[in-house]
């Protein structure tokens, strides 16, 4: 009921918003373009945004280039509603709160990626992506019908240069800033004949890490490879290939909340502080665990960069500074168009590989990687095929096809804590999907238009020969155990025998939409659709988890004002989140401890969102976009063990009368419920607004000079589901400025820059500790960062 209520208020927020915003009139105005037009074509056919019903915020060459949006983290800046973290090579992403999670394999991230119509199968494809690209379009809101495959939240497309017959062109650009960053890329088009035409592109990227001990640094380079082929006026092909390579240190180095600054690592000094704090617990002599080097110590944890009240247990010191990632992805497809006078076929198949390594310490050692086999790496091997009809008469509009999925994974995953827990599990899945959908676009008349889709969706998922490692030191490993084996030099015992798992998964989505344009320019829509996200087999022992399901309503508005100078979009939401799919710490069926994903339950979602830009003059351009939103947890229980009780949990908790065995030192505990219900959902800032100002010199050359400030506002979020105060991620404001010449052919333009002038911090993602469920580990957001950018079109 209280859901209700509030999304009763802001409906009547909205009509208010609206209704002062409405022409009374319908006669046509005269647009002129004062404001530049954005197409796209993210419904699979070329609209203009203000045509469009979509949610979608996009980005053009000039903006990209302008704004300096490198990678996702940069994009995550300029769109209120996108929260971006990192988790070791992948993302979590979340859009109006719906997102994913995961740093592991396991599952699929709730915002599809995709990049020229191909959806990307892992999140690390993307890193090495954001370079000689056309457009950036961000859909929010389940994308149930045409995206289908794991959309829940929205999706982000990815739209590359094409390459050009009868042109030959390119660019070259470099930027250069603090934190030593060299950033070279460019792209050449060559035609090739009155037929054909090839586009290679390329980008180098070397930037010192923001981290004290110079992790969170980016070293990578890539190259992409493109060729199109229109033999006729009715068939093109298509064709791309593309390599990235990623080195560095990489994420590792996590800071902890409480720190006193966002960007000093744990390391170096970590073990001095752990041990000078924990000088006056009582400590066990290493005799009594022989296989053992160091003493085991119990006792209070720490000042910061530990949050205070943590009762740490930990039979190790820390490791030591070992943070590196070795990552490579390539993919292969094409897309070839068919003219059938009737229909345009459309096929475009993929095929995209990626190899992982990591190591990091946020306290623990993290390690992706095979120990028995010299760090073999965690795998991904995807296969994609689309299909699709599409076609057009003087009424309506529609497109049908089916889309395949078919993905081979190994996870080798390591979490080494000393004698607490030495873990290694080897993870393989095996995903086959499958989609079939149809979307319809009837005009009712002038005015009106209505929008009907549908899809299938059905995912199978399979684990076979899953394995728990214990290695040496370790509790549950001592030397001569009857477990035990040695692979390679490396000695561990065998927690788990090889077991095979399974789990299937299907939905039937939906989307309707009613357009109605109130004049030439504007136009109101009503907006009813479902979005799916497949369930999965976690990395621990134990029951599959569900998928989550999204039901949304949105009622939204585009108009354009002044004779085109003001431009007002928005859109008022509700959505009801089933069975969210959460992370929390706790023992599996083994009783070993890991990170393991439950569904929570429902969430209700609600907001308005907004969108102006106002001409003010020939020469000055404002931009204001907020958000608001509430999200709660109608309903959120787990079970958890007694020893993972949090102390200082805000959750309600109460015993199930069962007992859990888990393995030394504990033994058989008690289970208890944790009841977050009520509680504000993760990753969803109540507040979300940037604003932008550019003021255009014209200078007597023809050239012209644009002087920008912008700035973006994120309210505090939950990082993790376990609601503790050191997992609140605080607000942060950013405050950019930047200077941009632009030469009077457009053949050159240079741009100085600084973002985040007043060097402020939050927090993006969160990890909890496996054993100790206060201790979380934070990635910091970008700190100060300044330089200068350079762009030559040939």
């Amino acid at each position: 009921m209280k859901s209700i209520n509030r999304f009763s208020q802001s409906i009547t927020i909205l009509a208010i918003v609206v209704g002062s915003l409405v022409p009374v009139t319908t006669k046509a105005q005269d647009s002129a373009a004062f404001l530049e037009e954005i197409i796209v074509t993210a419904a699979r056919r070329a609209e203009s945004i203000q045509d469009s019903s979509l949610i979608i915020e996009a980005f053009n060459t000039e903006k990209i280039v302008d704004q300096g949006i490198d990678d996702m983290v940069d994009l995550s800046s300029v769109v209120p509603s996108l929260q971006i973290g990192l988790a070791g090579p992948q993302l979590q992403m979340f859009i109006r709160g719906v997102g994913s999670p995961n740093a592991t394999i396991v599952g699929s991230p709730a915002i599809a990626l995709s990049k020229d119509g191909t959806y990307l199968a892992r999140t690390q494809s993307v890193h090495g992506a954001f370079f000689d690209l056309e457009r950036i379009e961000v859909l929010k809101g389940p994308q149930g019908t045409l995206y289908g495959r794991n959309a829940t939240g929205g999706a982000v497309n990815l739209i590359t240069v094409a390459p050009e017959i009868g042109a030959t062109g390119g660019y070259l650009q470099a930027d250069v800033g603090n934190f030593s960053k060299v950033h070279i890329e460019g792209a050449i088009n060559i035609p090739m004949g009155d037929s054909l035409a090839t586009r290679l592109s390329a980008i180098s990227m070397n930037r010192d890490g923001y981290m004290s001990d110079d992790t969170m640094d980016d070293q990578h380079y890539a190259v992409r490879l493109q060729t199109l082929w229109e033999p006729s006026d009715k068939v093109s092909w298509r064709f791309q290939g593309q390599y990235a390579d990623y080195g560095g240190r990489g994420l590792g180095g996590f800071t902890y909340a409480g720190a006193s600054d966002a960007w000093e690592s744990i390391y170096p000094g970590g073990n001095d502080i752990l041990l000078a704090n924990l000088a006056t617990g009582p400590v066990v002599p290493s005799v009594a665990f022989p296989w053992i080097t160091d003493a085991l110590i119990v006792g209070p944890a720490p000042t910061p960069p530990f949050p205070p009240g943590t009762n740490l247990i930990s039979g190790i010191r820390l490791i030591g500074d070992t943070a590196d990632q070795e990552l490579t992805t390539w993919d292969v497809g094409f897309r070839l168009d068919v003219d059938l006078d009737w229909a345009t076929l459309t096929v475009q198949p993929s095929y995209q590989e990626i190899e992982s390594f990591l190591r990091n310490t946020p306290g623990p050692q993290f390690q992706i990687g095979d120990p028995f086999n010299g760090l073999a790496p965690e795998t991904s091997e995807a296969t994609t095929l689309e299909v699709r009809l599409a076609g057009e008469s003087d009424r309506l509009q529609w497109v049908a096809g089916v889309y395949l999925f078919d993905e081979d994974q190994f996870g080798p995953t390591r979490v080494n804590q000393g004698p607490a827990q030495n873990l290694y599990v080897e993870n393989y899945f095996e995903t086959e999907s499958l989609g079939i959908f149809a979307e319809t676009t009837f005009n009712v008349s002038d005015q009106s238009r209505l929008i009907v889709g549908a899809r299938y969706s059905d995912d199978d998922i399979v684990k076979p020969d899953f394995i728990r490692w214990s290695v040496t030191p370790a509790f549950d490993c001592p030397p001569g155990a009857p477990n035990e084996f040695v692979i390679n030099g490396v000695t561990a015992c065998q927690v788990s025998p090889p077991t095979t798992e399974s789990a299937s998964f299907d939905s039937f989505d939906w989307n309707v939409v009613y357009e109605y344009d109130l004049s030439d320019d504007s136009m109101m829509f009503l907006k009813a659709s479902t979005g799916y996200k497949a369930g999965g087999l976690s990395a621990v022992a134990g029951a599959a988890f569900g998928p989550e399901e999204l039901d949304a309503y949105e009622l939204g508005f585009r108009n354009l004002f002044m004779d085109g100078r003001l431009q007002v979009n928005g859109d008022i939401f509700f959505w009801d989140y089933k069975d969210r799919q959460e992370n929390i710490v706790g023992p599996d069926e083994l009783g070993i401890i890991g990170q393991a994903t439950v569904n929570a339950g429902e969430t209700s979602i609600q907001g308005i969102g907004v969108d102006v830009l106002f001409a003010a003059s020939d020469r000055d351009l404002i931009r204001v976009g907020a958000e608001f939103l509430d999200a709660e947890y109608d309903s959120f229980t787990y079970n958890v063990a007694a020893p993972f009780l949090i102390p200082s949990a805000t959750c309600p908790e109460s015993p199930t009368g069962n007992i859990i065995n888990l393995p030394p030192p504990f033994g058989p505990v008690p289970e208890f419920q944790i009841d977050c219900t009520g509680f504000e959902a993760t990753r969803s800032p109540r507040l979300t607004w940037n604003v932008a100002y550019t003021h255009t010199f014209e200078l007597a050359s023809g050239a012209s000079l644009d002087a920008t400030i912008d700035g973006s506002y994120k309210d505090e979020v939950w990082t993790t589901a376990t609601f503790l105060t050191e997992q609140r991620a605080p607000d942060l404001t950013l405050w950019n400025a930047r200077l941009t010449y632009n030469s009077p052919s457009d053949a050159f333009k240079i741009v100085a820059y600084v973002t985040n002038i007043s060097d402020d911090a939050s927090f993006s993602s969160g990890l909890n500790h496996t054993q100790i469920p206060q201790l979380v580990g934070l990635s910091p957001t970008n700190p100060r960062t300044y330089g200068l950018r350079l762009r030559r079109n040939f």
